[in-house]
């Protein structure tokens, strides 16, 4: 009945091995070495960057490079600047992601990017297809969908040379990993409860479309791509009706990506690893 702990892979980064007669656990501490998070300064964005800033702070191990991507500065993003590296983007330029995939590079050196978490979208109100506007269903894919595209494969390489250097990790989040912020509301199968915000269902349903793709793509290169439902958060796009926080819902989120593997590659998970049909 002893229990013995013995160090595993790249124990630095806090992967450790308990055993106790027949069963074994691994416990992961999640630290990658970077992250990047668009749309980074209000909402859901604006708590990552929290998240990940603590995290630092309160860990023993080596600190994760954050870098905060946004069209926009504000209070809120500037009282954190002396603990991240911030890049002004609009998702929709693709100079601008291009000169931010350059700036990222310079910023991560040979270790390259571990996580990107393609957080930035925008909704409009339009209902129904009559209520919705040919230009504002271009303006919210161009956000949420061409966007997303456009980062994935702007920091692609960065992605692939974090994979690469880090060759005994597990296929994880902690080496290489895209996130992609969907939502419930972008599953074809639960269209039938309203025709509320027709370009954001149909945006989300594509990006969960790309998210497979991109995930059957990046596995070759050990990068692990998925969509997650973040659930009703209180921010700008969620409404003060949420029933939720956005810390809550990143703390989350964050629990999904300490979890997810190989398996899950090109998934669409909620709280608690739960699969959502899509």
């Amino acid at each position: 009945n002893g229990l013995f702990i013995s160090s595993g892979i790249n124990a630095e980064y806090g992967h450790y091995y308990i055993t106790n007669n027949l069963r074994m656990k691994v416990l992961q501490q999640f630290g990658p070495r970077s992250v990047l998070i668009t749309g980074a300064n209000r909402g859901l964005g604006l708590e990552f960057v929290r998240y990940f800033v603590k995290n630092n702070h309160q860990s023993n191990g080596p600190p994760t490079k954050i870098i905060s991507c946004s069209r926009k500065m504000n209070s809120d993003l500037e009282d954190l600047l002396e603990d991240i590296h911030h890049i002004e983007l609009d998702v929709t330029n693709e100079s601008h992601v291009n000169d931010a995939a350059a700036k990222v590079s310079k910023i991560v050196g040979s270790d390259g990017l571990s996580l990107l978490i393609n957080n930035a979208a925008i909704m409009r109100h339009g209902k129904g297809i009559v209520g919705c506007s040919v230009s504002e269903m271009k303006e919210t894919l161009d956000t949420n969908l061409i966007g997303v595209h456009a980062m994935t494969r702007s920091l692609h390489p960065l992605l692939k040379q974090a994979a690469a250097a880090q060759p005994d990790l597990p296929i994880s989040c902690a080496r290489a990993a895209v996130c992609n912020l969907s939502a419930e509301l972008g599953s074809i199968k639960g269209t039938n409860r309203n025709y509320l915000y027709t370009a954001y269902k149909v945006s989300k349903a594509g990006l969960n479309m790309l998210t497979k793709c991109s995930a059957v793509d990046m596995i070759k290169d050990n990068i692990i791509c998925f969509s997650v439902h973040p659930g009703w958060a209180k921010t700008e796009l969620g409404g003060p009706l949420a029933p939720l926080s956005a810390g809550a819902a990143v703390e989350d989120m964050v629990k999904i990506m300490e979890t997810c593997t190989k398996k899950h590659n090109g998934a669409f998970l909620r709280k608690g690893m739960k699969t959502i049909v899509f």
